[in-house]
């Protein structure tokens, strides 16, 4: 009779996302119907136009700046001292290393790593060639946007919209902004990387997605809680993220340095060589490859979108040049350290460059045996420090719009973060990022007028 009684008591958290688990099939009919709609959105808007402004932008602003990026190295070094600089300021703010991390954390998400195995299938090695300019001029829009960010912050901690609000007569293009980042926030920053985290326990683990929808659960409900609970999360999880994954990548290029080399030969070979892609003309080939190496860069490192603005304008230090500076620094270690580790291993693992899953499966080729633990592991945490990363600058675009209901988002945030573990990805994936799009539009064009009036003040001082 016990036995009967306990049998009765199910665990009815597990049971109820269980069924929601069973259902899903019946919504995938409409899914792939709504897919499609969004793909064409989505060409539409990441198409040539937008790439040339991001581009185009980027160049502008790096020849105004007289190159920075170039220095990089160098001035990191004068600057390296401040990440563990603490300034006595108000308990919202946030300290240079937490500043950095959660920037981090939320620029480099599963897309440096999936994303790149994606950008070869479909545009060729040549096209990681591409990602490196699109990272290269958008460092120079990075620097400005959390230049401008950290200068027009007012106290208001609002991100972007703080000077996007100094566009026109009206605060429309700061709402639009702010709305945009909480759909992106709750979609790419959320609901994607918890949909990866949740696909890599299930393949690396064999943790059912139900059960990983808990830990999710957990998860969010830990970043949600406390003032800055984000932040103090991602100061943790962003060194074991890094040490773990740049370790691994870099054992394998060391134990094979002649393939590596050639790897890198290979990238910057096919960028300009008709065989960067095995269909169509000459011409198109390298259009194609550098088209889709120019999309996924700025997918990858987010230069242009005024996501990172957020955490940058929240620290405790208020240097709008070295905000900049840290900000160029992100984006350099997303593209330069973290995608490029990623192609060249994907290149010298020998793996079939044309199936899916690219990245996963020249782990698992490289490494061997432990190669599947090893990019599981290192999905989950990209995934979980992105949510992380997401959440704050998400929160901070919610409070610009509705101050004083904090509480509503984080409800969402953690109904996001269960979904995510059971939706379509590719439908997530495209909702996401129109919304990447829709945020870069309004940001690089106020970045680039309001930086031509700051130069006319410099001037003038």
């Amino acid at each position: 009779a016990a036995s009967d009684v306990y049998k009765r008591q199910p665990f009815y958290i597990i049971s109820f996302i269980r069924q929601l688990f069973a259902r899903k099939k019946c919504f995938r009919g409409k899914a792939m119907e709504l897919t499609a709609i969004i793909n064409k959105i989505n060409s539409f808007l990441w198409g040539v136009p937008l790439l040339i402004l991001l581009l185009g932008g980027g160049i502008y602003l790096s020849i105004k700046l007289g190159f920075p990026q170039i220095h990089i190295l160098k001035i990191m070094k004068k600057t390296v001292f401040t990440l563990f600089k603490k300034e006595s300021s108000e308990s919202d703010s946030l300290s240079q290393f937490q500043t950095f991390s959660t920037a981090l954390a939320a620029t480099v998400g599963t897309g440096s790593v999936v994303g790149v195995g994606e950008c070869i299938r479909i545009g060729g090695a040549g096209s990681v060639f591409w990602m490196w300019v699109s990272a290269f001029f958008g460092m120079g829009l990075a620097y400005c946007e959390n230049y401008l960010g950290v200068r027009c912050s007012d106290g208001k901690l609002c991100g972007a919209a703080s000077y996007l609000e100094k566009i026109g007569r009206t605060k429309l293009t700061a709402v639009l902004f702010a709305v945009f980042t909480v759909g992106a926030s709750l979609g790419m920053g959320n609901m994607v990387q918890t949909g990866s985290a949740a696909a890599a326990a299930r393949e690396g683990f064999g943790i059912p997605s139900y059960i990983f929808a808990l830990v999710v659960l957990i998860f969010v409900f830990l970043v949600a809680v406390g003032k800055n609970s984000a932040a103090c999360l991602c100061e943790k999880l962003v060194p074991i993220m890094a040490v773990l994954f740049i370790g691994g990548s870099l054992g394998v290029i060391i134990f094979h340095p002649l393939k590596a080399a050639g790897a890198i030969a290979m990238i910057v070979k096919n960028a300009f060589c008709p065989t960067a892609c095995i269909t169509g003309s000459a011409a198109g080939t390298i259009i194609f490859s550098m088209v889709e190496g120019l999309k996924r860069g700025a997918f990858s490192n987010e230069a242009g979108l005024g996501s990172t603005v957020a955490v940058h304008s929240s620290c405790e230090i208020k240097s709008p040049e070295l905000q900049g500076t840290w900000a160029m620094a992100e984006v350099f270690i997303d593209t330069f350290v973290i995608c490029t580790l990623t192609a060249v291993v994907i290149i010298i693992s020998g793996t079939d460059l044309t199936g899916e899953d690219m990245a996963v499966r020249a782990y698992n080729a490289a490494l061997g045996g432990a190669g599947k633990y090893f990019m599981s592991g290192s999905l989950i945490l990209f995934a979980l420090a992105t949510v992380a990363g997401w959440f704050f600058i998400g929160e901070r675009a919610w409070r610009y719009l509705f101050p004083r209901s904090d509480m509503i988002y984080r409800i969402m945030a953690i109904a996001c973060g269960c979904i995510g573990t059971m939706w379509s990805m590719e439908l997530v994936w495209g909702v996401s990022d129109i919304f990447n799009g829709l945020m870069a539009v309004p940001n690089v064009i106020g970045v680039l007028v309001l930086w031509r009036k700051e130069v006319e003040m410099r001037n003038e001082e």
